[in-house]
């Protein structure tokens, strides 16, 4: 098949992780992808450009980094004119692709405001299918000013869905309650190359000095932003600290709240038992997790599939995190990974403190983990089942008109 991929973000961060894992599948199941992005937002470049090898991440182009600061800062009313806008760049840059080899199918991450893609799709006949990590009124972080507009534009593109994917049973529920298809969504979770989080082939990166090599390591990987809560891995840190002092924290990555956590550390006065990297390229994400003994994520979002906790799980690291209702799909209770009540300090004191005093209970936990990794979440498997609902669709001559 050959499939246009249309998406309208940053291209960077978890987004460019989850369009080039969904990407490089579908190609190494012999198909052909062709990726349209915003102007200097092109994942697949970004990528190429990174340097492996190295540790940070590299330097966005000014371009990029105009959109992104007017995307947070800009009016909504400004910023969503712009959003229609969009639509005649994408429309011509779909349309140009399409005349040198027409798409089987298009595939776009749903995004307010955005018909291009559907339209065309519509006009050569082939199956649409909508990525839906947010809509209109579900997990949309900016105000939105033409309420009505993009929710009818949303409304439009729906129903000329051929199929929808989403990223937990938990966001499904969400989705249908608020009107949309039950029977065009298909869940499927986050997900990992096996290849490139393979424990066995990865070497961990090397610790600073003061990170000795008997000294065990509670992780963390992703954003510092506030939802994130680093604030509380601290908070357990710092309680820990007296009957636990062979243990040590690595939080990989920056964000709004650096100050704040390094601000936090200090005050606790826990700064040589922190190890703060900063931001890394992706490609050097599994010698991190691979130095980790313990892999964490302090919060997250009810609906949220979270894309470090299958890199935790590929890497054969034990896992805690809170109990929300899209992690339950994943993990089970002191089999694949330790649950905590979401919001609870203690509860998260107490799940870091069962898996830093038992080892048996860590290597077990470690050890399922990457089974169930490998066995359930890679992204070849993720294309697959894409693939097998499009080809339905195609047999059963579902219409988008």
């Amino acid at each position: 098949m050959h499939i246009l991929y249309h998406h309208r973000t940053a291209g960077d961060r978890v987004e460019a992780v989850h369009i080039m894992g969904i990407v490089r599948a579908l190609r190494q199941l012999g198909h052909t992808v062709v990726i349209v992005s915003p102007p200097g937002c092109d994942p697949e470049r970004k990528k190429a450009d990174a340097a492996p090898q190295t540790s940070p991440a590299p330097r966005e182009g000014a371009l990029r980094s105009r959109l992104k600061r007017f995307a947070r800062s800009g009016p909504p009313v400004l910023f969503e004119i712009a959003e229609l806008f969009y639509n005649v760049y994408s429309f011509v840059a779909m349309f140009l692709r399409g005349l040198r080899r027409k798409p089987d199918f298009v595939y776009e991450r749903m995004t307010a405001n955005s018909i291009a893609p559907t339209l065309l799709a519509v006009w050569w006949g082939v199956p649409i299918v909508q990525e839906v990590n947010v809509t209109v009124e579900i997990g949309r972080l900016r105000p939105l000013a033409l309420r009505r507009l993009s929710l009818r534009i949303e409304r439009w593109v729906v129903r000329r869905a051929a199929l929808m994917i989403t990223v937990s049973e938990t966001f499904k529920k969400m989705l249908v309650e608020a009107g949309f298809p039950e029977e065009k969504i298909l869940v499927c979770q986050n997900a990992v190359h096996p290849e490139a989080f393979d424990p066995d082939a990865v070497e961990a990166v090397e610790r600073p000095e003061r990170i000795s090599a008997d000294a065990l390591v509670v992780g963390y990987v992703g954003a510092f932003v506030p939802y994130h809560r680093l604030d509380r891995l601290i908070s357990a840190a710092k309680n820990l600290a007296g009957g636990f002092p062979h243990v040590r924290w690595l939080l990989v990555g920056d964000g709004v709240e650096r100050a704040n956590v390094e601000r936090m550390i200090s005050e606790a006065g826990l700064r040589e038992k922190f190890w703060l990297p900063g931001t890394v390229a992706h490609p050097m994400v599994p010698r991190y997790i691979k130095a980790m003994d313990i892999a964490v994520l302090p919060s997250s979002e009810r609906f949220n599939s979270p894309m470090k906790l299958f890199e935790y799980m590929a890497m054969g690291r034990a896992v805690v995190v809170p109990d929300r209702p899209a992690i339950r799909e994943v993990i089970t209770h002191r089999t694949n990974g330790i649950l905590f009540r979401a919001d609870d300090d203690e509860e998260l004191c107490g799940a870091l403190r069962s898996v830093i005093e038992d080892e048996t209970l860590r290597l077990s936990l470690g050890r399922r983990a990457r089974e169930d990794a490998l066995a359930t979440h890679t992204w070849p498997r993720v294309a697959e089942r894409i693939l097998d609902e499009v080809n339905r669709v195609q047999n059963q001559g579902v219409s988008t008109l």
